[in-house]
């Protein structure tokens, strides 16, 4: 067993049941989703259903060439890559996040809650856009671990007349899925009155392990958003905070990119001495945090002009 940033079992669940921390569920509460609820995600779902074990760690981009090359005789390029003929090996990730006005989903993350969810529009291209496929996202995480349903969007879904205050909504009419992750979000929607917050961009470099191909290692880099989008398709102006992810939350500053590694059991000893020997600084921030973290306004950039430092009134 490889004891990998503190976690000494990272079987699903399993650390935690041992902390004796899940509890008979209440089937007339609203906290049917934690912690025991999240359990019965583990029945087989359809495709769309993931769940697994996530660490992210801070990567310094001098270290990734070396980083990639140290791991290389243990990996391959993202399969889905391959089949796809074009001969990349990294993409584009766009997501839009919803959250309510005062920033719950943002303020769960920021005050280390146990369990927390979030709620995305996410594609695989540049920008939104109407000719292309997108997924709406219900991303949930317990402790390290991961659990994620999506919705499949085809293209056409997103139209320019969509208002931006009802678009969640919109798209979940369009869609017409009526499952448990459709339900789901329409709850989270009722409940929060979610809206557009940030849209998050960032390039993707994608490896699986040759021996487990459930074992991704990706490195996110380019990271770049912005703050309560004036528009969702087409090209939006976007703000590169690659220099600025890492300041005030480690103490560190440069330039890094997000390691994540993805697994639905353990970690293999080859990719534990490789983080060890670049002595790799583990985060538990999401992009979405760094990105709201850099880029929301603070109080005194809010007010309006005529309460400016002198200004005549």
């Amino acid at each position: 067993m490889v004891k990998v940033g503190g976690i000494q079992s990272l079987r699903p669940f399993e650390r935690v049941r041992r902390a004796g921390r899940f509890r008979q569920a209440d089937p007339t509460s609203d906290a049917s989703f934690y912690p025991v609820g999240a359990e019965r995600r583990t029945a087989i779902r359809p495709p769309l259903h993931f769940q697994r074990i996530e660490l992210k760690y801070f990567l310094p981009y001098r270290w990734i060439e070396h980083f990639v090359e140290r791991i290389s005789p243990f990996t391959e390029i993202d399969p889905y890559l391959v089949r796809e003929g074009r001969g990349r090996t990294r993409y584009p990730v766009t997501s839009l996040y919803f959250d309510s006005w005062d920033l719950q989903a943002w303020r769960e993350k920021e005050d280390g809650q146990f369990f927390r969810r979030k709620v995305r529009l996410r594609t695989y291209e540049e920008e939104f856009s109407h000719a292309d496929p997108c997924f709406l996202e219900i991303k949930r995480r317990l402790d390290a671990v991961v659990l994620k349903d999506r919705i499949r969007l085809p293209a056409g879904v997103l139209r320019e007349d969509m208002p931006e205050t009802s678009l969640m909504r919109d798209v979940l009419d369009v869609a017409g899925e009526r499952d448990a992750t459709s339900m789901e979000a329409h709850l989270m929607l009722g409940w929060l009155n979610l809206r557009p917050t940030a849209i998050v961009r960032y390039q993707r470099l994608a490896l699986t392990a040759r021996e487990d191909r459930n074992i991704r290692i990706t490195v996110d880099h380019h990271l770049q958003g912005t703050w309560r989008p004036p528009s969702i398709l087409g090209t939006v102006p976007l703000r590169s905070i690659d220099n600025i992810n890492a300041t005030g939350t480690t103490g560190i500053s440069g330039k890094y990119a997000i390691l994540e590694i993805k697994s639905n059991n353990i970690f293999p000893a080859w990719l534990h001495r490789a983080i060890q020997e670049l002595e790799l600084s583990r985060t538990a921030y999401s992009k979405y945090y760094l990105v709201v973290l850099a880029l929301r306004p603070t109080l005194g950039e809010d007010c309006d002009e005529r309460f400016a430092v002198g200004s005549e009134v």
